[in-house]
């Protein structure tokens, strides 16, 4: 076992060799986040383990994809068992939700079973929590754990996507041999991203499987694959499609296959070309690509003898979400259809628009709408989350990189989101966690509407409506010198805040339409008793919590949805006193009248949160308890609000 002391120096001081020297790498990255962000010690244990009741609900949540992921986990045990390796599908918040053990447990690692919270937060530098931190395969070797008592084991992960781009867990490969040679791990970390691909695949064509679905092969590609119905237009787009093809949400049931490829001479219907695999011409590189056409698995949506109209979208899979209309937005929500209405007379005047408003009120579907019913909704729709990118790639994500700029690059280099969205708009969210360096660059771009790709190169013209959103108060980061006031000014051309869920006057009617909507088709009663426990909760996650909740209850009800079916959280319940008094404790930093509405929901939240570690000290177990929430949400939110289990 490496030397606990031997091991906190190599840590320490690599962390303050600083992100600039020589030897930084994502590994500095992580120690730095475990040791500066999340206050780890590296001779702790660091492991969290939910209750098999939580483990049930985790798997609920994770619905019908597990039994997938279950499956892949099988043939991928086949292949590495020899090298005592087992295999796990984490969900996006870093638990262990499934996992299959080698026959031979020498080598296994007793730490990673069911329940485990391996959160890069909790468990430190580790494969799953590092892989879902950096959002991109990560191999962890042995001392590369920032965990002492991890750094004989080596863990391979890779996470995989839903159809439309959103995380759905990671796979992890990992043994507890510390013998294993580094070269063998290696390929076992190529095992482990062949599986996220798989399952990838795996999760596409199930859900399209009543469509035609094109899957294309070419160098460094994998699992591009489109979704066609009978028009040739795109109904769905794995990640690695949408990337390389830069197809974006707006291209989806709108745009054509042949506005990709050159179209094929004779114009072959879909069943010519899936007779055997074809060579198409990517139209903008002119690159040849070789695609293999594949039949619809049943026979429910058969191509029609005619064509359909083009303004109807008539072979919707089942799960697509529709594009959400700026009426739809607004509802009757009076604050709502004020802003909108606002929104639509400056919209292609040139100023940029600020969005602000809780995670999970809308800013996304909202901006998305005013793209589709805007002037520039001929144009690219991109979307680029500041705070969901490593602050090392933002810089060249978003403005892009040339050919060999730097290790890792691209042979190809690449034209970044900015100039991926020329002529239409990009949505920057969560713009106030931009690094302050790169505010100063982009704001440069907003004065000159030019690009220069890191690395060098030709700076180039583009026009770009910003929409940009937040939940933070940008201001006070003004205030802290930790958001440029220019750049502020530049972005608040028109600035909008989108009230809570539980703030608006519509909410029955946004539950009824949005109930709806999840029920695919089969609308879902609800009971009175029910309806009364959605309009009297509180919503900390808004519209985007709504949405699962209506969706898990719509799956769970026996004909008609009762209150057990919503599965709510007692601690956000209105007639929770705990909750429902929060705004008469104590702020720890400053008054709540010294800040805005949005901010002293905020800021009680946190507020209640250091109250119940006031009075329970360290002990995890009763602080959730307490607050009505497991385990897993406690540390989230620990991280949320900046607190800590010692902050008492």
């Amino acid at each position: 076992m490496h030397d606990l002391e031997q091991h906190f120096r190599l840590i320490e001081r690599t962390v303050l060799a600083g992100p600039n020297k020589a030897d930084a790498t994502w590994r500095t990255a992580s120690w730095s986040r475990c040791l500066q962000d999340y206050k780890l010690n590296p001779s702790a244990t660091g492991l969290v383990c939910l209750t098999s009741r939580e483990v049930r609900e985790e798997i609920e949540i994770y619905g019908e994809n597990l039994s997938l992921a279950e499956t892949e986990l099988e043939s991928t045990l086949s292949m590495i068992e020899g090298g005592g390796y087992s295999a796990h599908i984490a969900n996006r918040n870093g638990i262990i939700i499934a996992e299959r053990q080698s026959k031979d447990s020498t080598y296994n690692c007793s730490l990673d079973r069911v329940g485990a919270v391996w959160s890069e937060e909790i468990g430190g530098t580790n494969g799953i929590g590092t892989s879902l931190r950096d959002m991109r395969p990560t191999t962890v070797y042995l001392t590369d754990h920032f965990y002492a008592n991890l750094t004989g084991e080596a863990c391979a992960s890779a996470p995989f996507f839903d159809p439309y781009g959103e995380i759905l867990g990671v796979v992890n490969l990992s043994t507890r041999n510390p013998g294993v040679p580094h070269l063998a791990h290696r390929v076992v970390f190529g095992v482990a991203q062949a599986t996220a691909d798989r399952l990838e695949t795996a999760y596409f064509r199930n859900l399209f499987h009543d469509f035609h679905t094109l899957a294309v092969t070419a160098d460094h590609l994998s699992s591009a694959i489109f979704a066609v119905d009978s028009d040739f237009r795109i109904i769905g787009a794995t990640r690695s499609a949408r990337r390389h093809f830069k197809i974006d949400d707006s291209a989806i049931g709108a745009r054509s296959l042949w506005a990709i490829f050159e179209k094929v001479r004779g114009n072959p219907s879909l069943d010519q070309l899936a007779e055997r695999p074809r060579e198409l011409r990517h139209l903008e590189t002119g690159a040849a690509a070789t695609v293999a056409l594949r039949r619809p698995v049943s026979a429910k949506h058969t191509v029609p003898t005619q064509k359909q109209p083009s303004s109807k979208l008539s072979q919707r899979p089942k799960g697509a979400r529709r594009a959400i209309t700026l009426a739809e937005c607004a509802g009757s929500d009076p604050q709502m259809n004020r802003s909108i209405r606002i929104l639509q007379k400056v919209s292609g005047t040139g100023l940029h628009l600020l969005l602000l408003g809780e995670t999970g009120a809308g800013k996304d579907t909202l901006a998305r709408a005013l793209h589709i019913e805007g002037s520039r909704a001929s144009g690219p729709y991109v979307a680029f989350n500041c705070s969901a990118m490593p602050e090392s790639l933002i810089d060249s994500e978003l403005f892009g990189y040339s050919a060999g700029a730097f290790t890792g690059a691209s042979k190809d280099g690449n034209s970044g989101r900015i100039v991926e969205a020329d002529k239409g708009t990009l949505f920057l969210d969560e713009i106030g966690d931009m690094p302050v360096h790169l505010q100063t660059r982009f704001l440069r771009f907003l004065e000159t509407q030019e690009v220069m790709p890191l690395g060098g190169g030709k700076p180039r013209h583009v026009d770009v409506q910003i929409i940009a959103a937040t939940h933070q108060d940008l201001q006070a980061k003004v205030a802290a010198g930790t958001f440029r006031q220019d750049l502020f000014y530049r972005l608040a051309g028109t600035v909008v805040t989108l009230p809570a869920l539980r703030e608006r006057t519509d909410l029955r009617e946004i539950i009824v339409n949005l109930l709806a909507m999840v029920s695919e088709g089969a609308p879902v009663p609800i009971s009175d008793p029910a309806m009364q426990q959605l309009l009297s909760y509180s919503w900390p996650g808004n519209v985007r919590e709504l949405r699962n909740v209506l969706t898990r209850a719509a799956r769970l009800a026996e004909k008609v949805i009762q209150p057990d079916d919503l599965m709510l959280t007692p601690a956000y319940s209105a007639s929770n006193a705990a909750f429902s008094n929060l705004r008469d404790l104590p702020g720890r930093d400053e008054p709540l009248a010294s800040v805005s509405s949005r901010q002293a929901s905020d800021l009680a939240v946190r507020d209640a949160i250091f109250a119940v570690i006031g009075r329970h000290g360290s002990d995890a177990i009763a602080c959730s308890k307490a607050l009505g929430i497991s385990r897993a949400t406690l540390y989230r939110k620990l991280r949320q609000y900046g607190l800590s289990l010692t902050d008492n």
